[in-house]
């Protein structure tokens, strides 16, 4: 067996957690994963790894011997990445967390278009709202829909907004009514994202700013629920401009309000050589953003 391959195997099963998780990162079994372990304890003459039915452990040695196998992994990441801006072509695996806001087409379609561009990338994809350790679950990139400044180890970079409305459907209107005023907004069936804490909503209109406290019917991690719930009349719920162009039955609520944005943001972990693969997508996605999004 190579070692290489053992010692990034071995990373990455500290990431995962178990070696179940690491072979379909990997594509691979599980049992081998299991190889590629015993093969490099016995290379090393050391247990790294505590393992039980439920859960996987370091051991003094383990945890020495990580540290050491992730600087070398960077060393030999940067200079394969050196060699890949030479040739100008990046290549390798890049794993991404997306925001569900950006919609399950217009992601594919954006992912497509960049794999177009750089056939030797292969792209891991999360779409997830949640906001995920880009170090401890080994991502290379996130795509953030939101205002949250990552910790210091993070490097954010603004892609541009969103605009978003208030909408509901016809039929919601025609059996709970229409509000006129923020202030109605307490009596009717409010969807809210999970990751969004705050219950209360700022309106800016002509006579000033309006803050209202208003109760979630429903709360979901997933814009695309929230859209469905919305487009069949179970309620109203602030979507992207996007969803209302691609259903024009959908009715903006309070148009007299102002309408608010979400600050779209690519993260990603301060390192000291970030791979060419991780600039190209962010350069491209930025273009295609505002190419694509950057009307709405």
């Amino acid at each position: 067996m190579d070692k290489l391959e053992a010692m990034r195997t071995f990373v990455r099963v500290t990431e995962a957690g178990n070696f179940s998780r690491t072979a379909a990162d990997f594509g691979v079994s599980p049992s081998y994963i299991s190889k590629q372990m015993a093969y490099l304890e016995s290379v090393l003459g050391v247990r790294l790894l505590q393992r039980t039915t439920r859960s996987i452990s370091l051991t003094q040695a383990g945890e020495q011997y990580l540290v050491q196998c992730q600087q070398i992994l960077e060393h030999v990441s940067v200079a394969e990445a050196n060699l890949t801006e030479l040739k100008g072509a990046p290549s390798g695996r890049l794993r991404i967390s997306f925001s569900s806001i950006l919609g399950e087409k217009n992601t594919a379609a954006c992912c497509t278009e960049f794999m177009q561009l750089y056939p030797d990338v292969d792209l891991d994809i999360l779409i997830d709202d949640r906001i995920v350790d880009l170090v401890e679950e080994g991502f290379d990139l996130c795509i953030r829909a939101s205002t949250q400044m990552p910790d210091s180890s993070l490097i954010r970079k603004n892609i541009g907004q969103m605009t978003t409305h208030l909408l509901a459907s016809r039929d919601y209107i025609e059996k709970y009514g229409e509000p006129m005023h923020p202030s109605d907004l307490v009596t009717h069936r409010f969807i809210g994202h999970t990751y969004v804490k705050n219950s209360v909503f700022t309106f800016q209109h002509d006579n000033g700013i309006e803050k209202v406290a208003i109760p979630k019917k429903v709360r979901v991690n997933s814009t695309y629920f929230v859209r469905q719930m919305v487009e069949t009349g179970e309620g109203i719920a602030f979507l992207p401009a996007y969803f209302k162009r691609a259903n024009p039955d959908l009715v903006t609520l309070l148009p007299h309000c102002h309408p608010s944005s979400i600050d779209i943001s690519a993260v990603y972990p301060e390192r000291a050589f970030t791979p060419a693969k991780t600039h190209k997508f962010i350069a491209f996605f930025q273009e295609w953003f505002q190419r694509h999004m950057g009307e709405y």
